[in-house]
């Protein structure tokens, strides 16, 4: 007799649990760092690595989930390796640098110019510029652009 309460509890216990195969937890790979990134440390491929992670993390977090979506920025904090990147933790990088040479460039209608100038912020791309020109010394406001350079928009 208690052989037979034994098994039925163990076959009640095999049959009661659902098979798994059909409700296994969906997962996804997410781009984490191979080894420590450091604040300001400009993020290539070579510096990340696939994580599988379950689906259902993805909805509670705002963490990068494309590798391509990392490339090219910026650091601004340390990032762990193996630890999701949340989205806040890096930013674009300049493309504009303090006290460096640049070329900034005006145009209206025919009219073209270009001319040297030292910049006196950093800015990304699509920022507010300050400049230097270097040939008469006022000071030029502009907008950054993805290249380097500074499209003019008014004098000091």
């Amino acid at each position: 007799m208690r052989k037979l309460g034994f098994a039925l509890v163990l076959s009640s216990l095999f049959f009661a649990v659902p098979n798994s195969g059909g409700l296994a937890a969906e997962r996804t790979f997410i781009p984490v760092p191979k080894n420590v990134i450091y604040a300001g440390q400009k993020i290539s491929a070579g510096l990340l690595r696939d994580r599988s992670v379950p689906v259902k993390y993805l909805n509670r977090v705002n963490v990068f989930t494309v590798p391509s979506e990392l490339l090219g920025k910026v650091a601004r904090t340390t990032l762990m390796p193996n630890r999701p990147i949340p989205t806040n933790y890096v930013i674009e990088p300049n493309v504009v640098h303090v006290n460096r040479k640049t070329v900034m460039r005006f145009e209206q209608g025919g009219l073209r110019i270009a001319a040297e100038v030292v910049s006196l912020n950093n800015a990304k791309a699509g920022e507010a510029v300050r400049a230097r020109n270097v040939n008469s010394g006022l000071i030029v406001y502009g907008t950054a652009n993805n290249e380097g350079s500074i499209t003019a928009s008014g004098v000091q």
